[in-house]
């Protein structure tokens, strides 16, 4: 089995849906029969346990047992969550994408740019950024005059336009803007929207208010440094930087992604690793809602440009 995307593109505007495809015929029948079709689409609504599936569907509890158990065996429901209820494990399912598929043999069409061409793992990170295939928040760089209680100069602002790039590979752009300075979120309330910070403290004054939010922050009291109260170590070589999803302290509904640097190189390290080393930054990522990665740059060939990045933590 395998875990890929379909594009649709109706009317011309095009949406990316993960697509679970089936490589043995007999996992087919386990979504054969209508109560299995109303299953998949219910626990796609909302994760759920099956006493509660078959109280909403109104059908015998063993029916809705039966039909789940054929289809997590088939590799089409996962377990997102358990909890204990009355003496027991309580399992809540969902379904493992939004579709399903055969696929047939043959070379398809390779796709380089546009939607689908991101690799999947970045995409299950940053699919609370998207509504309905349209990217939902705001890229937040630092001002390039100088503001807040340093009066700081952001340096590493211009490196979002790699973001960017890989930004529009994901979601279609929505109306307006979609990137905004610090100094223009403060003034606009805009807060409580998901965001993606690009800079950290100092460099960025939004990044700054939401650094003293988190288990992994920033510390200049005694030194410029990363200080992890997950582990316990701090980190402050210069091409550092924190790679971190995690709730908006301001609207937990809402997400950050942090792309932050102790230095502008720093930051760069941390876009390199989500733009373009997706898979080995997130390769432990399994839909925490708090995630965090210490990552170092690296220049691999010695042409004095990073091309790589190392995880610290």
């Amino acid at each position: 089995m395998d875990a890929q995307v379909i594009v649709q593109s109706p009317g011309g505007a095009s949406t990316v849906r993960p697509i679970h495809l089936v490589d043995d015929p007999a996992d087919l029948d386990a979504m054969s029969s209508a109560l299995a079709w109303k299953i998949l689409e219910e626990l796609k609504t909302k994760p759920d346990f099956p006493g509660s599936v078959a109280k909403k569907l109104d059908v015998h509890e063993q029916k809705v047992y039966y039909h789940i158990r054929r289809l997590a065996a088939a590799g089409m429901l996962k377990v997102v969550r358990q909890e204990q209820r009355r003496g027991g494990m309580c399992r809540y399912y969902a379904p493992v994408a939004d579709a399903f598929g055969v696929q047939l043999h043959g070379k398809g069409t390779p796709v380089t740019t546009g939607p689908g061409a991101a690799p999947a793992k970045l995409r299950e990170f940053l699919g609370e950024f998207s509504r309905d295939g349209i990217l939902d928040g705001y890229v937040v760089v630092g001002s390039p005059h100088p503001h807040g209680p340093f009066l700081t100069v952001a340096r590493d602002s211009p490196y979002a336009v790699q973001l960017g790039l890989r930004l529009g590979q994901l979601f279609a752009p929505p109306r307006g803007l979609s990137v905004r300075l610090d100094t223009e979120v403060k003034a606009e309330g805009l807060e409580r929207s998901n965001m993606m910070l690009v800079g950290g403290p100092v460099a960025n004054i939004v990044s700054m208010d939401a650094n003293e939010h988190l288990k992994v922050r920033f510390e200049w009291r005694d030194a410029w440094k990363i200080q992890s109260s997950i582990t316990g170590r701090t980190y402050s070589e210069e091409y550092s930087g924190l790679i971190a999803k995690v709730p908006n302290p301001w609207r937990t509904e809402k997400k950050m992604l942090l792309l932050w640097g102790l230095h502008y190189m720093g930051t760069l390290a941390t876009i390199l690793g989500v733009t373009q080393l997706s898979e080995k930054v997130l390769n432990d990522y399994h839909g925490e809602a708090e995630f965090y990665k210490v990552v170092l740059g690296l220049d691999r060939d010695g042409d004095g440009k990073l091309d790589d990045v190392s995880i610290l933590e």
